[in-house]
């Protein structure tokens, strides 16, 4: 379509251009013989207007007249003979308006089934003798002619051009093609490997041959696909925490809970059924606590997480947990500084919220530290906030896992896991972020590896009550 229309716009254009041309050599030539009439007139020689008329009407096909009507004479018309005889039958009419325009008349008529056109114009003159001569210079041109010989051109240029149609359509079909398949392989590429991601193949990519809207399209693709294997393997690494965090305890609940309905209670042991119902406690308490904390991950995801703010004491809670810790210290022969200032204020919190916080920080400090490690607990107040930190000597957290150990199931994976002889969950500093974040504060990892790691995090300082002077 695009082809044709240029073709049809062409050549009305080229028709138009060529009308354009005939019509402005029309002109000249209509001025050309105004100043053959001019010189004659002003030698007297009317032999001279005729000579000029038939040289135009041998050089002219087209040519109908060419004629000089001289008024003071009384309307004698000097011109070639054939001119004379033509304009005598056609009888044109030079307006009366124009007789006092500067430029010719161009007008066209119809005599039967001819068409022509007309160019006259008024002239005066002072020959020789000192006679004043007037008249007016009449030229006209056959149109049917005129269009002959433009349609005559018209016919030689559309063989050409068609070739060139057919050359541009050729070469247009061959570019769309071309574009085509360019747009529909990364298309082809992309649904194939959306197939590939259905059947479980995670590990399919699109090559990014552009930086169009495909490229970008192919990229985010490929980005999509390791966000998907990432899923799969963190779904392998939740089956995996939540079965081992799940079976341990049901076992031992299990098996203790057979042992006792096997023997009665008064004949065993009163240290192995002591042991049993410890062991009992104990492994329910692990499951409570899983729960609990699957519980609450999911009110921090939903964004239900609940903050219910009363005066609260960081340095009466750290001493807390350190304590609770005290005999994994000492098995571990880890050295513990808990260095707080005494003019740090209570803050409006959720106590048990930041406690939480606070355990499974000091827990994962302990859990990563070797023995004959150390362990600071640190807090002091900044202009607005108080900042706590958590720094242990343990082997430290590869730079790109320090951001995604803040997510839920994540783990530390290499070096820190060969530590740490009974898995965990990978949900402990997901809901520590989640409960700071809660409070409006921040919380973040320093780690170099082999060097240790500090977890910092900040509390903003709103509702601040006034430390307790008697509190140690």
């Amino acid at each position: 379509m695009v082809v044709i229309f240029t073709g049809i716009t062409t050549i009305l254009t080229l028709r138009r251009f060529i009308r354009g041309e005939i019509e402005n050599s029309q002109l000249a030539q209509f001025n050309n013989f105004l100043n053959a009439c001019s010189d004659a007139l002003y030698l007297g020689d009317n032999l001279a207007i005729q000579a000029a008329s038939e040289s135009l009407e041998k050089a002219i096909p087209e040519l109908a007249y060419a004629v000089f009507v001289d008024d003071s004479r009384n309307g004698i018309q000097l011109g070639g003979i054939e001119s004379v005889q033509r304009i005598k039958r056609l009888r044109p009419v030079c307006p009366e308006r124009d007789r006092k325009g500067q430029l010719p008349l161009k007008f066209d008529a119809s005599s039967g089934d001819s068409s022509w056109r007309h160019f006259c114009l008024p002239i005066q003159e002072v020959n020789l003798r000192g006679e004043r001569v007037s008249g007016t210079v009449h030229l006209g041109f056959n149109l049917n002619m005129v269009n002959s010989k433009v349609d005559g051109f018209i016919e030689r240029i559309w063989p050409h051009l068609l070739g060139g149609m057919l050359v541009a359509l050729v070469l247009g079909l061959f570019m769309a093609f071309i574009i085509a398949k360019k747009i529909t392989r990364p298309i082809a590429q992309l649904t194939e490997g959306a197939k590939a991601i259905g059947e479980g193949h995670w590990e399919t990519r699109i090559p990014v041959e552009s930086s169009d809207e495909l490229g970008f399209l192919a990229h985010e693709f490929n980005l999509m696909s390791t966000k998907l294997k990432e899923l799969d393997d963190l779904k392998d690494d939740f089956v995996s925490s939540v079965s081992h965090e799940l079976r341990s305890p049901l076992s031992a609940i299990s098996g203790y809970a057979e042992l006792l309905r096997m023997k009665p209670l008064e004949e065993m042991a009163p240290e192995k059924r002591e042991k049993a119902l410890v062991i009992i406690q104990e492994s329910t308490e692990r499951l409570s606590h899983f729960i609990n904390d699957i519980l609450d991950l999911a009110k921090i995801k939903s964004g239900q997480i609940e903050v219910t703010r009363k005066p609260f004491s960081i340095k009466a809670t750290v001493e807390e947990v350190v304590r609770l810790f005290q005999p994994l210290i000492e098995k571990k022969n880890i050295q513990c500084f808990v260095d707080i200032s005494e003019a740090i204020p209570m803050i409006q919190a959720d106590g048990e919220k930041i406690r939480q916080v606070i355990t499974n920080l000091i827990s994962n400090a302990l859990k990563f530290t070797p023995s004959q490690g150390k362990i600071r607990i640190i807090a002091k107040n900044q202009t607005d906030s108080i900042h706590v930190l958590v720094e242990d000597s343990g082997v430290g957290i590869p730079e790109d896992q320090q951001e995604i150990v803040f997510e839920k199931f994540r783990q530390v994976k290499g070096q820190a896991a060969a530590l740490v002889s009974q898995k965990g969950t990978g949900l402990g500093l997901a809901i520590a972020k989640g409960n700071i974040e809660a409070h409006g504060g921040k919380i973040w990892i320093e780690s170099d590896i082999g060097k240790g790691t500090k977890v910092h995090f900040t509390l903003p300082m709103t509702g601040v009550e006034q430390w307790p002077k008697n509190e140690s």
